[in-house]
């Protein structure tokens, strides 16, 4: 039986790099690994991707398949945690914050946390810190959507994660949401944040290639590494409404350039470029007959 009182931490660690930690969550990706289970911790000296596992069996599985990634630079490493360490120790950091001018992220397990007056709280409950919406990408995505108010009423959300994206489209006037991610364990943490906010919307679990929308939304996110949204373009484009808009991110500031070329087809009007400290995300409206 695993041991429950301990908790084994195995990850990588790299120096500060956007493009290697871009190419090593698109090979765990393709790898298979639970990606909501993934901690990103972050300093100026180290960049660490981890999972925790309580068994030991499972501890070398994820070991022996980490190790063959190799990649100059990125080291596999292990450690052990206690539970009266490992229970909060990744919590400490996460605190309430402005995710755009309306809405305020409260984690779930400090609901009764106070938030500013005339703002939306809206309350998360993740481990993986790309959910949290303090990722660049998520921010800035949340910030397009929340500048959007009022202009949609259907929003799909591609690779939905957390379901950060669907309930800030909920939230800004949308009637209907809809999103789908590779991993099933996505869609149960995205559907229990959903409920925590009093939300609901239809969730599912498959690939960009396997989902077939019923009618084609008004709104669109995709918040995906660089590689897949160049990929995957058209597919993501066709699920979008003549006249309707497209929000793309999860780009890093070294792939604007390749993005833009990508998406740079007769059917998009590139309206918006938002630019942080080392990611972005770009605004398209879908062109209608008559433009």
């Amino acid at each position: 039986m695993p041991e429950k009182n301990i908790q084994y931490q195995v990850g990588l660690k790299f120096k500060p790099s956007v493009t290697v930690k871009e190419l090593l969550l698109r090979l765990l990706q393709s790898a298979g690994f639970d990606m909501t289970t993934l901690v990103d911790e972050e300093d100026r000296q180290q960049w660490m991707l981890s999972f925790y596992v309580y068994d030991k069996k499972a501890l070398e599985v994820i070991r022996a398949s980490l190790r063959s990634i190799r990649l100059k630079g990125v080291v596999c490493f292990t450690k052990e945690h206690h539970k009266d360490v490992w229970s909060v120790q990744w919590k400490k950091g996460w605190k309430p914050f402005e995710l755009t001018k309306r809405f305020y992220v409260i984690p779930l397990w400090q609901e009764r946390r106070s938030y500013p007056k005339g703002m939306i709280p809206l309350y998360l409950d993740t481990t993986n810190a790309f959910g949290t919406g303090l990722h660049e990408t998520t921010k800035f995505t949340s910030q397009i959507i929340d500048s959007l108010q009022g202009c949609f009423k259907t929003f799909l959300d591609v690779g939905t994660g957390t379901g950060l994206l669907a309930i800030v489209a909920l939230k800004s006037g949308a009637t209907r949401a809809v999103g789908f991610d590779i991993d099933p364990g996505a869609v149960v943490a995205a559907r229990q944040n959903l409920k925590a906010n009093g939300l609901k919307a239809v969730l599912k679990a498959c690939t960009v290639e396997r989902f077939v929308p019923l009618k084609k939304f008004d709104l669109v996110a995709a918040n995906l590494v660089s590689p897949d949204l160049i990929e995957f373009r058209d597919r993501i484009i066709s699920f979008v409404r003549p006249g309707g808009w497209l929000v793309v991110s999860g780009i890093s500031l070294a792939n604007i350039a390749r993005v833009k070329k990508a998406f740079n087809v007769p059917s998009l009007r590139l309206l918006k470029v938002v630019k942080g400290k080392e990611w972005a995300a770009i605004l398209f409206k879908i062109r209608d007959e008559n433009e």
